[in-house]
């Protein structure tokens, strides 16, 4: 399975996504659970954009263009999805 990575060694938070950010791992060590509910929540969404765009990246790099396969996501369809995604969820 192709997934992305991402860690702050100075927050000790880890991440580990699968393509399109769907989360698979979350690690958290003592310095993370010092940071308060805020900058904790905004530390991981920002390493689950990274992990993310390191994930997609991976697909992109080992199928090529996946055009031809009719896997694409129509803009209709990502637009959609934009709204119905809580506000709460956005970085």
């Amino acid at each position: 399975m192709i997934t992305g990575s991402a860690h702050d060694p100075d927050t000790g938070i880890a991440v580990e996504v699968g393509p399109g950010g769907g989360l698979r791992d979350l690690t958290l060590d003592a310095r993370s659970l010092r940071l308060g509910q805020t900058r904790l929540a905004k530390a991981i969404l920002a390493l689950v954009d990274t992990a993310t765009a390191r994930a997609n990246a991976r697909v992109h790099r080992s199928l090529g263009d996946v055009s031809a396969l009719g896997l694409a996501v129509g803009t209709r369809m990502a637009e959609s999805v934009e709204d119905t995604t809580p506000e709460t969820w956005r970085v």
